[in-house]
């Protein structure tokens, strides 16, 4: 019932007609349905339309009709029916775009009629609410979702200005700082033999260095058991064979490497909530973010402002200040509507939850593990149904409750050179979970991109650096990815010898997010192996002749929890590794297992994570 109400009552179908030189020349495209006003807005029509016409110009002279198919789904997942109906006045009639802003700018500025609650109830209700998100990560399972691909899984670092976070970025992403697909030419640093760029975020110990957001691929190794070659017997099973084991970005102690959007943002500080330092613009930066990595300076040498102290601080009050902003963010922006709220209902309630770039079946979760909450805890039933009643305790209790679930948190307990750091590090680490953080991570950034520069300046694998590699800024994303880890999914062309499908061939090739020539030296130097398709002798990424043995399980796909066989069928269409119809699927759990059928309707998980999927095209060799 609760999926049923983000879906319109009856069938809408997307109309594409091609143009003759499609995809040069954009698609047009019409929405098709019988239904009437009441059922199906123009309100609402419109903004479904706004939103395809956005996807369809950001893929401008490419394949583009599954990317509309995917962005009319997202559209009534992510609440856009109750969004259309919030934007109709009280008369059947449309009302503009600058009508509905400035409706939105009154309710805004209205006083908050929410009943006011003593320090001691808010505290309490907070600390539920942190118990809530605890107990959700605990029975969060792959079966939940609404699934589809994971198109770009985007870690977020947070963190006191001066605390490292632009250097672990570094660090992470091989300093080749991306903006728009291309690297940037800012800041100080030099370029090696590759073009690659060095330097990337600015790095200096004083406040705000970080303007703007950097944003980067980095290489995440995968989480135990989550790829089949964590299996000992099926990596035998190959040996036996012949059969090279594949990875599309390399592997780092025996790891696949999978690329992550990393994300380091300006320097938080006491107050950002309400406008200091960088203020709500780098706490809107969040939203892209799946989960968080909280960069802490371990070593208790700044304040909570970034400066330098004489004195050590003990750093486990910055871990509370900073979930603190981030949760009085989100409570004062829903408090300033709560006049709203109480009058439209729980719908109204939805969307503003969802405006934080996550679906409303998401918020619906949240919405019922605090709902079992409190009746069991204080014997009020339906309290979504009586927002009326709640007070500032309920609303904290809620927020608090969102927040943890929707921005998981890890700790990069950086500096642990500095001698200080050592007793805080272990005061921290058996304290965990502690304010919204479930795990940590000892490291220090700057010695890890110190590695990074000197292989990617200099191409000589032997090296006495890299025997002093310690490898902390991976296991830091490892332990992050695992928070909310996504599914993945081998697509193969064969099930006995996992070849990859040929349609990978152009991604695992020239895709912008695989390793450069600097970085496959710096992961091969670390002990890693390179990408199966990166030729050392030539220094460029080839595939394999036909001749030659291709290796198993190469490419990977990131799906979201509940996806089903045919989302990833879709995905594959999409990505146009496939073509044709769908006619059957087999898979397998582990290599070397004997292959079943499966249907398109069955919920992807470990089970059925190796894939072979036939259609009505036969496949290229």
């Amino acid at each position: 019932e609760i999926e049923q109400q983000f879906w319109p009552p009856k069938k809408v179908s997307l109309q594409v007609k091609y143009p003759p030189d499609y995809p040069d020349c954009s698609p047009i495209i019409s929405l098709q349905h019988e239904m009437n006003y009441f059922e199906f807005s123009s309100s609402q029509s419109e903004l479904l339309m706004k939103k395809l016409t956005l996807t369809m110009n950001d893929e401008e002279g490419m394949p583009c009709v599954m990317s509309l198919v995917y962005a009319a789904r997202e559209f009534f997942e992510e609440g856009g029916l109750a969004k259309g109906l919030a934007a109709l006045p009280s008369e059947e009639k449309s009302v503009s775009e600058d009508e509905v802003i400035e409706n939105e700018k009154q309710e805004s500025s209205l006083t908050s009629s929410l009943p006011p609650a003593s320090d001691a109830r808010i505290e309490k209700c907070r600390q539920e609410g942190w118990l809530i998100s605890c107990q959700m990560m605990e029975n969060r399972s792959n079966n939940s979702g609404k699934g589809g691909s994971w198109k770009q899984f985007t870690i977020g670092l947070v963190g006191k200005p001066s605390a490292g976070k632009s250097t672990l970025f570094n660090a992470a992403t091989a300093f080749a700082r991306q903006r728009s697909g291309m690297p940037s030419t800012k800041h100080n640093g030099g370029e090696d033999e590759d073009g690659i760029i060095l330097g990337g975020a600015a790095m200096a110990p004083h406040p705000f260095t970080t303007i703007d957001p950097n944003i980067g691929f980095c290489f995440v190794p995968t989480v135990d058991c989550s790829c089949p070659e964590d299996d000992k017997e099926g990596c035998k099973f190959l040996s036996k064979k012949g059969i090279p084991l594949g990875s599309c970005h390399g592997r780092a102690d025996g790891k696949r490497l999978i690329p992550v959007v990393l994300k380091d943002v300006a320097g938080l500080v006491p107050g950002a909530y309400e406008g200091r330092g960088k203020g709500n613009k780098f706490l809107d930066d969040l939203t892209d973010a799946d989960v968080l990595i909280h960069v802490l300076d371990a070593s208790g040498k700044a304040d909570s402002e970034g400066n330098k102290v004489l004195d050590t601080i003990n750093p486990i009050n910055d871990l509370e200040w900073i979930s603190d902003e981030i949760v009085r963010w989100v409570y004062s922006n829903i408090k300033q509507k709560w006049d709203s709220v109480v009058r439209r209902g729980r719908s109204k309630l939805l969307g503003l939850f969802s405006g934080y770039k996550q679906s409303q079946s998401f918020v619906e979760e949240v919405f019922t593990a605090v709902e079992n909450f409190v009746r069991e805890s204080d014997g009020r039933d339906s309290v979504f149904d009586n927002l009326a009643s709640f007070d500032e305790g309920d609303l904290y209790r809620l927020v608090s409750a969102f927040v943890m679930a929707r921005f998981p948190m890890g700790l990069a307990l950086n500096k642990n050179d500095i001698a200080s750091s050592i007793p805080f590090i272990e005061d921290i680490t058996s304290k965990l979970p502690i304010h919204g953080c479930f795990v940590a991570q000892a490291l220090s950034a700057d010695k890890e991109m110190r590695f990074i520069r000197h292989h990617c300046l200099h191409q000589s694998v032997a090296s006495t650096v890299a025997s002093n590699f310690e490898g902390s800024v991976w296991k830091c994303l490892q332990k992050a990815l695992s928070l909310r880890s996504p599914l993945l999914v081998f697509p193969v062309a064969d099930m006995q010898t996992y070849a990859p499908l040929p349609g990978f061939n152009n991604f695992s090739t020239r895709d912008p997010s695989l390793p450069s020539k600097g970085f496959v030296n710096c992961l091969t130097s670390a002990g890693g192996t390179a990408p199966s398709t990166w030729d050392g002798n030539k220094d460029m990424y080839v595939v394999q002749g036909k001749n030659e043995t291709k290796p198993a399980l190469r490419d990977v796909l990131l799906m979201k929890p509940g996806s089903t066989v045919n989302d990833v069928f879709l995905v594959l269409k999409n990505k146009n590794v496939l073509e044709g119809e769908f006619v059957r699927a087999e898979a397998a759990s582990m290599i070397g297992e004997k292959p079943k059928l499966v249907s398109k309707l069955d919920i992807i998980g470990t089970q059925n994570r190796i894939l072979m999927i036939m259609t009505t095209k036969r496949q290229k060799k």
